[in-house]
């Protein structure tokens, strides 16, 4: 069990590296601690229901951790809050590098979990289907945490606004 939280804290070092690299990059490391604490309590609620009912009750994936309610609030909590708050971070790119910097993450943690392992994909696909299904799943994750933000909390994200202005 020691391996299993050892293999937990790796993929939290990695993410948070990736998050103080975004922050440098655009230029707001003074903010990273309002903009982790917003990431933390998004990720909690956007972790918890996609950890239940993805992982869960679909069975795409399970935890080396389990799902116990510890496990399931610490990983939303730190793993769901760095992405989410590397999402915040992006909220004056446009899409194509938000889009990027969504596979850049995706790329990043995957290579870690494959060496680190914390989750499980219980999915018997070609690597094609599958890879898919991470682009999928990962941007359509940041996209709704972007969303969220933009409609609800007054985060405005320029992807957005030039999503709603441009015609269709």
């Amino acid at each position: 069990m020691f391996e299993a939280w050892l293999h937990f804290a790796t993929i939290i070092f990695v993410q948070a590296l990736l998050f103080v690299v975004c922050a440098y990059r655009q230029k707001r490391l003074s903010d990273m601690p309002r903009i982790l604490g917003w990431g933390i309590f998004t990720g909690i609620g956007v972790g918890l229901l996609s950890d239940l009912i993805w992982g869960k009750f679909f069975g795409l994936w399970s935890y080396t951790l389990g799902f116990g309610v510890l496990s399931l609030t610490l990983t939303a909590a730190l793993v769901y809050g760095l992405f989410a708050a590397n999402i915040l971070l992006m909220r004056r790119v446009r899409l194509l590098h938000f889009f990027i910097w969504i596979m850049v993450m995706m790329a990043t943690y995957e290579v870690t979990n494959h060496f680190f392992r914390v989750w499980t994909y219980e999915l018997a696909l070609p690597t094609y289907a599958f890879l898919m299904f991470l682009v999928a799943g990962y941007f359509a994750t940041a996209f709704f945490i972007a969303v969220i933000w933009h409609a609800f909390l007054g985060y405005r994200f320029s992807l957005i606004d030039n999503l709603l202005r441009s015609k269709v």
